[in-house]
This record gives C-alpha cells, structure tokens and sequence, in this order.
C-alpha cells in the first residue's frame, strides 16, 4: 500500500478523488482498517491477529461491530470502524504541507465537536456509541483469561488536548449496559502521517476474497 497515494485519496480534496470515496472504502475500508491496526500493534507484539470479522451481541438483530482483534498478549478489542474521509460530514481536508501546530490543532477541534464528552462519557457522534455494547466473544476466545475492551478506530486526524497520538485509552466508570473500564480511540490518519516508509506491507483481511470475486465477475477477455 502507498502510503502517501492513501492519505492523498481520503483527506486532500483531490478533485480526481470526488465521487469515489464511498465506493473504495465499502470495497477496501475494513479490511485495511484492521491491517494497519495490525500494523500498529505488532510493533511491540509480533502475536497481534484478525480473529473474526464477525462481531455480534448473539442475537440475529442487534448492533454489529466489523472485527475482533487481538492484541497478542490477552486483550481482545471489539472493533468499530468508520472511514470517514476528509470529504466526509464532519471530515476536514488536510492538505500534505499542512504544519504540526496546525495538526495538533485539528486533532483536539475535531475530538471535542465529534468524538468524545467527557462529562457525559458518551461519544459525540452516536452511529459509533455500539461499540460500548458488549459482544459475543468469538470462537477459541471464551475463557477469562482474555480481557474484552472496546476499540474505536476512525479515519480521522483525532486526539484529545495536549497530545498527539494515534491511540488514546479513555477511562469509563461502568455501568451495567455498557461494563467496560476503558474505551480505546485509534486515528488511522494520524497513525500513518507519523510513518516514514513510502510502501506499506499489510495483512488485508478479506480483500483477497473480494478481488477473486471481481475477477470472476469481471474476467479478462481470451487472449489472441
């Protein structure tokens, strides 16, 4: 994956980009989402995996989540992932030149208007509120010995005041619909902007299956 190509397509306003955006990330979205979540966590733990991208209460209808994770030494995150892009309600373009103190300032403006109210210990934006909702645990994952938490990773450039980081952990007091301790925020942009390779090499789960089927839909015509 290029790395640059990526951040140029979801946040600079590129004019060839218009009209695609919904198309490539319901194509390419989750899959790469929970790549370069892999991509982050295996820094420190090479073990980290895609467990599922089958994410339920249990229930044939209910909230859905996009992925387990696991983080490689005993956590399981359940996963909600939002690519909304620059172009995005709420999204800010964010042109490649744009400065540091100009980042951290979006960052903290975009946390505080979309993400997270402290007071309430909600989020903002309620379509991501499900990802508070406990889940089935998957398959092979039953036992105590793993610890569920909840991770919200979005494309957006957010963080809370003073900081600027890719990963923010924020303390809940639980309660009995919503039993976790601490609630997981993942910045995909801002995780990528503080790399320095140009090619990324990522586990992408499911879009392999995805590419074959297009393939078959659409197959090259006979050769000469």
């Amino acid at each position: 994956m290029n790395r640059l190509e990526l951040l140029k397509f979801m946040n600079s306003g590129d004019l060839d980009a218009n009209g695609h955006h919904t198309g490539m990330t319901g194509l390419i979205g989750e899959p790469l989402a929970v790549g370069l979540i892999l991509d982050c966590l295996r820094q420190e733990h090479p073990n980290a995996a895609c467990v599922s991208m089958k994410v339920t209460t249990g229930a044939k209808k209910g909230p859905r989540l996009d992925a387990w994770i696991y983080d490689g030494q005993g956590t399981l995150y359940q996963t909600e992932i939002k690519m909304w892009g620059g172009n995005a309600i709420g999204g800010v373009y964010l042109a490649p030149d744009t400065s540091k103190e100009k980042l951290r300032e979006i960052g903290q403006r975009q946390w505080h208007r979309w993400i997270w109210d402290k007071e309430k210990q909600v989020f903002q934006e309620a379509l991501v509120q499900k990802v508070l909702r406990p889940m089935q645990r998957p398959a092979g994952y039953e036992s105590d010995a793993y610890r569920v938490e909840p991770l919200l990773c979005l494309w957006w450039l957010v963080h809370p005041d003073n900081t600027d980081t890719n990963w923010t952990t924020v303390p809940l007091t639980p309660a009995p619909e919503f039993p976790f301790p601490q609630v997981h925020i993942f910045s995909l942009t801002r995780y990528l902007m503080g790399l320095k390779e140009e090619i990324l090499h990522l586990e992408l789960p499911l879009l392999g299956q995805r590419f074959a089927w297009l393939d078959r839909i659409f197959p090259a015509p006979p050769g000469p």
